[in-house]
């Protein structure tokens, strides 16, 4: 009798931590699209010289980067192309490509309803930092 005890202590001790262990997993999972929404973008150029080459405004849904403001427009006539993600830790990580050809890369991080980063192209040689809010139609620093 001492060893069913023994066993069915085992057993359930076992499941106790194999239900703590789903739980603790469930609850360290990342939010899928938490930093969905609309998120304006402001960017400032601090090496070189090409205003323009990031959107006032992107989409994400999913935490995938879908569309810019202009982006509909600009997509739907073939001039500008977009790619990026954000993982659960917020990093940010884009890329704009123009119809002829110029790219502009940005990446940094998210975090509630603010982000922060750093971008550049290097087929305009230039670049400078951003600053983005989640919503509205305001500009990011003010």
């Amino acid at each position: 009798m001492r060893g069913l005890g023994i066993f069915v202590l085992g057993a359930m001790m076992a499941i106790g931590a194999a239900q703590a262990a789903q739980r603790e997993s469930a609850s360290a999972a990342p939010e899928a699209g938490r930093y969905d929404g609309a998120w304006v973008f402001e960017a400032r150029t601090t090496v070189g010289s090409c205003p323009g080459l990031l959107p006032d405004q992107i989409e994400i849904r999913g935490d995938l980067l879908v569309g810019t403001q202009a982006g509909a427009a600009a997509l739907a006539a073939g001039r500008m192309a977009h790619w990026g993600y954000v993982e659960s830790d917020g990093a940010i990580m884009t890329r704009f490509t123009t119809q002829d050809g110029r790219v502009a890369r940005a990446h940094g991080h998210l975090r509630g309803n603010a982000g922060q980063g750093a971008w550049s192209s290097s087929t305009d040689k230039c670049g400078g930092a951003w600053r983005a809010h989640r919503g509205g139609a305001q500009r990011a620093g003010k």
